[in-house]
């Protein structure tokens, strides 16, 4: 093969080993991506038309549980204009309805449970948990997982 050739055909398996180990090395990164994304375009079609907070959807039983989490959706709302600290308990519960009978969690005084953990791989559940002061207003408002 006269040497003309040889180089071309050098430069050629050069390209393509870089082109094969950008794409091999891109793939995983691809996949992950893609699932992210999926998940993110589920939980909007998920949200779509609850991310704004009603008291009415928060508080029927067939919008908080499974497929919907309408609680989920709307509890970024709720703590961004509804300013729960400072509000007494009374005015808590006729935003949000009545808090869960069992409470897991010792340092709060109410909790609701949202749903299950935003994240990719969700194993946990998120919970909007409320803090009273001695007076019984809200101290402490947040979102938490069990």
């Amino acid at each position: 093969m006269p040497l003309g050739q040889r180089s071309k055909l050098k430069r050629r398996l050069l390209i393509a080993a870089i082109v094969g180990g950008v794409l091999l090395t891109s793939f995983p990164f691809v996949v992950v991506g893609g699932l992210l994304a999926k998940t993110n375009w589920d939980e909007w079609q998920q949200c779509r038309g609850y991310t704004q907070f009603n008291a009415a959807q928060w508080n029927d039983p067939a919008l908080s549980a499974d497929p919907t989490y309408v609680r989920l959706c709307m509890v970024d709302d709720v703590l961004a204009k509804y300013l729960l600290l400072g509000r007494p308990q009374a005015g808590v519960i006729e935003l949000l309805g009545l808090p869960e009978s069992q409470n897991d969690f010792a340092d709060y005084n109410m909790v609701y449970r949202l749903g299950p953990e935003r994240k990719f791989i969700s194993i946990d559940s998120e919970w909007l948990v409320i803090k009273l002061d001695a007076a019984g207003y809200v101290s402490d408002a947040e979102v938490v997982t069990d």
